[in-house]
């Protein structure tokens, strides 16, 4: 996997200087990530402020950020706004993290300890031992499948790749929630994540970095099948 994405994206996720930016932050990042903030909503300094109990200043500078991440645009006297995603956006998002994830795989080969092994043997019981399509198993599956592909990341040891992930992270949790609801797809995910495991258990690199690549572009074609659907 090619890293010119790293260089180029390291330098607008470095943290906050402030610990209350850092907060907010990451506390605001999830919550546009978790859908909680719709694409176009506007994010009022002083409504968030008062939301996270702090001053305007670090909300600012933590807007700056997530606008660096890509999750926020802020424009000329309307402020921040929660960013929206087009189909090309979306398509790009899943190349992107298809080079990114699988470079994190092929690191994380040589890297990954026996605990973390566990963690990752631990998520996909847990996902496999889900059943139906309900709200409940859906979120579940989904915080499980973050889960898996967080230790992974965090197995390579390279915080620059860790950077550059996280402005990929946007993806809309409305399409997640679709992908883990097909019970196809859901299988086919879950059959991806042991062979991901079953490499890294051995060691193998490359075999990692193939296994990774292609279980995130099989969720891109997934993505591209849904949208042609719609259009018909």
């Amino acid at each position: 996997m090619d890293l010119w994405f790293c260089t180029q994206t390291v330098a607008s996720v470095s943290a906050p200087v402030g610990t209350s930016a850092e907060r907010v932050y990451e506390d605001l990042r999830g919550a546009i990530i978790g859908g909680e903030f719709p694409p176009g909503e506007r994010l009022r300094t002083e409504a968030l402020a008062e939301r996270f109990g702090t001053s305007r200043t670090p909300v600012r500078e933590a807007l700056m950020l997530l606008e660096g991440d890509g999750l926020v645009e802020i424009e000329p006297r309307r402020g921040a706004v929660v960013r929206a995603f087009d189909s090309n956006d979306l398509v790009d998002l899943y190349e992107v993290r298809a080079i990114l994830e699988a470079r994190a795989a092929f690191a994380a080969a040589s890297r990954i300890t026996p605990d973390e092994l566990a963690a990752l043997d631990a998520a996909c019981d847990r996902a496999e031992a889900l059943s139906g399509s309900s709200r409940r198993t859906v979120e579940t599956l989904m915080a499980t499948n973050e889960e898996f592909h967080g230790i992974v990341v965090a197995a390579a040891a390279s915080p620059r790749l860790t950077g550059a992930l996280r402005t990929v992270a946007g993806i809309p949790r409305t399409f997640k929630a679709v992908f883990w609801a097909e019970s196809d797809e859901c299988r086919r995910s879950l059959a991806a994540h042991r062979d991901i495991v079953a490499s890294l258990r051995a060691g193998s690199a490359e075999r990692a970095e193939s296994a990774m690549r292609l279980h995130v572009l099989t969720a891109r074609d997934f993505l591209i099948e849904v949208m042609r659907d719609r259009q018909d």
